[in-house]
């Protein structure tokens, strides 16, 4: 498995031995159901800065589901007047027994004086196979080392880490998108807290709050590397609310609250798409 359970070595070793002994994933046999769709508001000090959006679709297979799990973003407000950034991407890959099999993965980012996209591919073992970035993105990159270059993806990891959520939970796990290699932990509290999200209706519902931050391992940009190196030196781990059962998913975020020097950041839940309902 990629995201480790820290309370419970037993239970790592028996979902990491699941993963390895699955047999290749083959096609689809069953339709897909309609995609899970999210759309979240960014504000920052209660002023809108950002939207995003995702996909996740979903179909099963003889071996497990395939996942395509799709992101959106973009500054809107007064931020997109200093800063017109546009980014988007995907992952796709195979869900067995909660653990994530990573296939491909791409994204790309577009501002007012440039663009950039970077894409990886996975084999069955999860190492990169194929590595792509625009020219202007790999020379800004310091280099990833071959033990380091392997899966998931951060989208896959994210989708993994919403299987695995659970009260008391303490997960680790690492990622590789093609331009860095970075670590991420997610500790859940032992209790539930209610959250009404108007996105989902009038009732309260109880929710998973995790504290989850990012290290960068390898991949470090050479342009920006040492502000963002002050920048995490700075900053405190990120809380996120998740729903139990939600899309058909065992978790979804419908919260994200940052807390900085320049004031606090929050990515809230905006529409929701429920592919059952």
């Amino acid at each position: 498995m990629h995201l480790r359970d820290m309370r419970n070595p037993a239970l790592s070793l028996l979902l990491a031995a699941a993963a390895i002994v699955g047999i290749a994933a083959v096609p689809a046999v069953a339709a897909a159901e309609g995609p899970l769709r999210a759309t979240y508001a960014v504000r920052w000090g209660g002023i809108e800065i950002g939207r995003f959006s995702t996909e996740l679709r979903r179909s099963e297979g003889l071996t497990g589901e395939s996942y395509h799990l799709a992101y959106q973003a973009r500054t809107s407000g007064p931020l997109r007047w200093v800063v017109g950034l546009e980014s988007n991407g995907w992952a796709a890959g195979q869900l067995v027994d909660g653990v994530v099999r990573p296939e491909h993965f791409r994204g790309q980012s577009s501002w007012r004086d440039g663009e950039g996209y970077w894409r990886v591919s996975f084999d069955a073992d999860g190492l990169a196979r194929e590595v792509e970035l625009d020219a202007a993105t790999r020379d800004d990159r310091e280099p990833v080392p071959e033990a380091l270059r392997r899966g998931p993806d951060p989208l896959s990891l994210m989708l993994e880490a919403m299987q695995l959520a659970a009260a008391g939970a303490i997960l680790e796990g690492r990622s590789f998108d093609g331009r860095r290699a970075m670590r991420y932990s997610l500790a859940c509290a032992a209790e539930p807290s209610p959250i009404q999200p108007a996105a989902l209706g009038a009732a309260a519902r109880d929710a998973l709050v995790c504290t989850a931050d990012g290290e960068l391992v390898a991949g470090r940009s050479k342009r920006w590397g040492e502000r963002a190196d002050e920048q995490t030196r700075e900053r405190s781990p990120v809380r996120v609310w998740l729903v139990p059962e939600l899309g058909g998913m065992p978790h979804w975020p419908v919260r994200i609250e940052a807390t900085s020097r320049w004031g606090t950041v929050t990515v809230e839940l905006e529409t929701f798409s429920d592919p059952a309902a």
